[in-house]
């Protein structure tokens, strides 16, 4: 028994060709039916299962172990030639007949392609697909040093000396202010990791560090960059401060509502759901008078009112009208409006309070806002120094890149991937298939795939092949995605080694992805969904009964279709390519925002686009 053996596959046994029914994978079993064939057609189903077979383990174990196996490839290739020889190619009208009898045959036909009437292996029979065996040798630093955050992730100098030639300490002088020594983890990191994030935080910490190692010229260096990149600190007066933001402990909050309503308020934060509760044991005319505001239906006290203010929303208030014979529930706007004016006049009462507070106090929470939000730095990338080699610039019509296009394109070979939301005309599409092409050739990226609108998509490849007239691109027209050309459309992806892949948004979705990694997607959804039901329960009577009912409803969803996508893959029958196993290693996508909408969560409601909480569901 193998993994790709399926009910009804042709399987050889005791010197008899047959069929395998009921099979049982979990005990590795099943039962083997006899055909009676005569002895020509039985030798061909027997060369072509030994064929299939050879095929299978191959690309199985490579893209499994992550390994070249040249034995496999030349048994593969040896009983291919056999084939070929005595029973022709194996898209011949004979063989395919026995192929489509083989359930387990589906790819075969894919391991031939036919270019000008000429029929040729795919690249399978001569190098492995599923992965990349390039090796990188470059006398350039900044390739070294790609390719040495693609392998390992990091800057490892010993990597980039044996693949450059260059001595540890050429490198370093060579890509002096591109890469910084960082002490705290004891390794180097490029420049646009070292000056970035929390930089106010990296520098307090760099500082320890040199007062115990004041001689330490590489650290002196990168505390240097961290302080001339720390941003100018912005003051008190500068600062807005609105009621109910994150930031600001709920401390200041207790006090500010306990002197707005002239009692003890404990107010407290729940960062699973964003949202607060608050409790005051004592009501006074504050609460039920000056900061209330009485409806037909109901009186909103100054502690209701409080907490839409801190979570930035407004009561829906609504009264009865008889219209006819009918009694109608209609909103109050005059309500709403009254409690929004209470509303505001609790922000602007905290507004004034935090300045009427003692210096020291607006220096703490100046130096908390400064600390939290003012400590970050962007990273700037400089892709300037970049030839790309096999770009036909004259076939492109331009003399070179724009600055801003090779700076993308280097950020996107540095991050294995970015969004580019350049202007209309900035030249994304040139970003696109030069970042392909770059990755494919440093191994950052073994098969990439661009996919686009349908509309954009000729010019995407016109592009491509413009840039890269020596690529080899895989660009299927509409009239090649029908359902009876797709299966070859995907064997060709699956068998061959393509510089790039090019496709529409909607050609993309027709791509099958495996159950188990949907399986690990709603898995994940359904432990998010889980974490935020726990915490709403946990605040009891402060959530309403339509919020917990919706969290509950959506886990129950989630549920069933785990369970659902669990039995498929139990009784998985059909051997369909699917995404993981194409081998397709990155996507650019065009237009990425039609992508955009996952699954979240809220406690807002009613609330005019705020979209499906369950997620767009697009692949």
């Amino acid at each position: 028994m193998q993994a790709f053996h399926k009910d009804d596959c042709l399987a050889t046994e005791n010197g008899y060709v047959g069929y395998l029914r009921n099979i049982n994978a979990a005990k590795g079993s099943a039962v083997f039916h006899p055909l009676a064939l005569a002895p020509l057609q039985k030798a061909r189903t027997e060369a072509y299962i030994q064929l299939r077979d050879a095929y299978q383990l191959l690309y199985n174990n490579e893209a499994t172990l992550r390994a070249e196996h040249k034995a496999e490839r030349e048994t593969l290739n040896t009983l291919y030639d056999a084939f070929v020889k005595r029973y022709d190619n194996l898209n011949s009208a004979d063989n395919i007949k026995v192929i489509k009898t083989d359930s387990a045959g589906k790819e075969m036909p894919y391991l031939e392609r036919v270019v000008g009437g000429v029929v040729h292996k795919a690249d399978i029979f001569h190098r492995p697909v599923s992965f990349s065996t390039a090796t990188l040798a470059t006398d350039n630093p900044d390739e070294a040093l790609t390719a040495s955050l693609n392998k390992y992730g990091a800057v490892n100098i010993n990597y980039m000396a044996g693949i450059s030639g260059m001595s540890k300490e050429d490198l370093k002088n060579a890509l002096h202010g591109r890469i910084f020594y960082n002490p705290l983890e004891k390794e180097y990191e490029i420049a646009e990791k070292w000056v970035s994030g929390n930089v106010v935080e990296k520098a307090g910490k760099v500082m320890e560090y040199l007062s115990s190692q004041p001689d330490d010229k590489e650290v002196t260096q990168s505390l240097k960059a961290l302080e001339e990149a720390r941003p100018r600190r912005i003051e008190f007066e500068e600062l807005d401060f609105n009621l109910g933001e994150r930031w600001i402990p709920t401390g200041i909050y207790n006090r500010f509502a306990s002197h707005l309503f002239d009692t003890e308020v404990r107010i407290h934060y729940t960062e699973n759901t964003d949202d607060f509760s608050i409790h005051c044991d004592s009501r006074n005319i504050h609460i039920t008078e000056k900061y209330a505001i009485k409806s037909q239906s109901r009186t909103y006290d100054g502690i209701a009112l409080f907490k839409h203010a801190l979570v930035n929303t407004t009561p829906d208030i609504t009264r009865k009208e008889t219209i006819g014979d009918r009694e109608v529930k209609v909103r109050d706007m005059e309500a709403i409006q009254m409690a929004n004016t209470k509303i505001d006049e609790m922000r602007k009462a905290f507004t004034d309070w935090l300045y009427a507070q003692n210096d020291e106090f607006k220096q703490r929470l100046t130096d908390r806002y400064n600390d939290t939000f003012n400590c970050f730095v962007r990273p700037q990338y400089n892709g300037s120094h970049q030839d790309f080699p096999g770009l036909d610039r004259r076939a492109l019509g331009i003399e070179d890149l724009y600055p801003s296009q090779k700076d993308a394109v280097w950020m996107i070979k540095l991050n294995g991937g970015a969004i580019c939301d350049h202007e209309v005309g900035a030249g994304k599409t040139l970003i696109m298939c030069t970042a392909a092409q770059e990755m494919k050739r440093l191994g950052l990226a073994h098969k990439p795939m661009i996919i686009g609108l349908k509309a954009n998509v000729h010019e995407i490849a016109e592009t491509y092949r413009k840039a890269y007239p020596h690529a080899k691109i895989l660009y299927p027209g509409k009239e090649d995605f029908t359902p009876q050309k797709r299966l070859r459309i995907f064997g060709d992806i699956k068998n061959n080694d393509w510089d790039c892949i090019i496709l529409t948004h909607d050609q993309f979705g027709m791509i099958p992805q495996s159950p188990e990694l949907q399986k690990e997607i709603l898995q994940a959804e359904l432990d998010s969904v889980e974490e935020n039901l726990d915490a709403l329960k946990a605040q009891g009577k402060e959530v309403s009964r339509a919020m917990l009912k919706g969290v509950v409803l959506r886990k129950q969803n989630l549920e069933v279709k785990l369970k659902t996508l669990e039995h498929d893959i139990e009784n998985r029958k059909d051997d369909v390519v699917d995404f993981k196993m194409m081998g397709i290693d990155h996507v650019f996508v065009d237009e990425s925002h039609r992508f955009k909408n996952l699954m979240f969560n809220t406690r807002h409601e009613r609330v005019a686009g705020l979209g499906n909480m369950a997620g767009s569901q697009r692949p």
